[in-house]
């Protein structure tokens, strides 16, 4: 497998997946620069112009929680997503679509300075309704975690909302509230992420 991105790109949420799935020598990693992404060879495998995907055989996986899914299941027996019959499959994927959904949506509203009043005017046309809805849509997930968002077993979907919470943090996107330290802090523990600064840093 290649997984093509650069420093910058989403696809540092993605390396402490591989690490967390034990597959780092199965992925060469394929450094990208911004400017060459409109260039024919990499149009070719991804005409968004965007990074990171995943070549697996052939296969172009772009979109970032796609590859998460994909490699969880790749990897089914690591044990980071449910089986395609287990009921908590639904929540699993409920999780990754609205990080990549609604939470992604916010945080692009909120860098680009529009304020809350705003998006209250236009709640009904944005895909995520108001602050406030996204807010209480995680701390009501974070309450009912035992520990984690599908309970006792870790899942690519924790890894992923900690990832996009640190990220929306750390640049000021979003407020570190009490209601999400002790999920961070949990994830910030796991032998994949110690040595990885921007997880460390909030």
């Amino acid at each position: 497998m290649k997984l093509y991105t650069n420093a910058h790109s989403r696809g540092n949420t993605i390396l402490p997946l591989l690490k967390e799935l034990d597959i780092e020598d199965q992925v060469e990693i394929i450094q990208v620069d911004y400017k060459d992404l409109n260039q024919p060879e990499y149009l070719a495998l991804n005409p968004m112009a965007k990074i990171p995907f995943l070549v697996d055989q052939g296969s172009v996986i772009s979109e970032t929680p796609a590859i998460f899914a994909y490699l969880a299941d790749k990897y089914i027996e690591k044990g980071f997503g449910p089986a395609l019959n287990d009921p908590k499959r639904g929540e699993y994927l409920k999780w990754l679509f609205f990080c990549h959904g609604p939470l992604t949506e916010f945080m692009d509203i909120k860098s680009l300075g529009i304020s809350t009043e705003q998006i209250q005017e236009r709640r009904r046309s944005l895909g995520f309704g108001t602050e406030e809805t996204i807010y209480n849509f995680i701390k009501i997930g974070l309450k009912q975690a035992n520990p984690y968002l599908l309970g006792h077993q870790i899942s690519a979907a924790d890894l992923f909302l900690a990832y996009w919470l640190i990220f929306a943090i750390s640049f000021k996107i979003v407020p570190y509230l009490d209601e999400f330290k002790p999920f961070i802090l949990l994830i910030q523990q796991r032998d994949a992420v110690k040595d990885v600064a921007w997880i460390q840093a909030v």
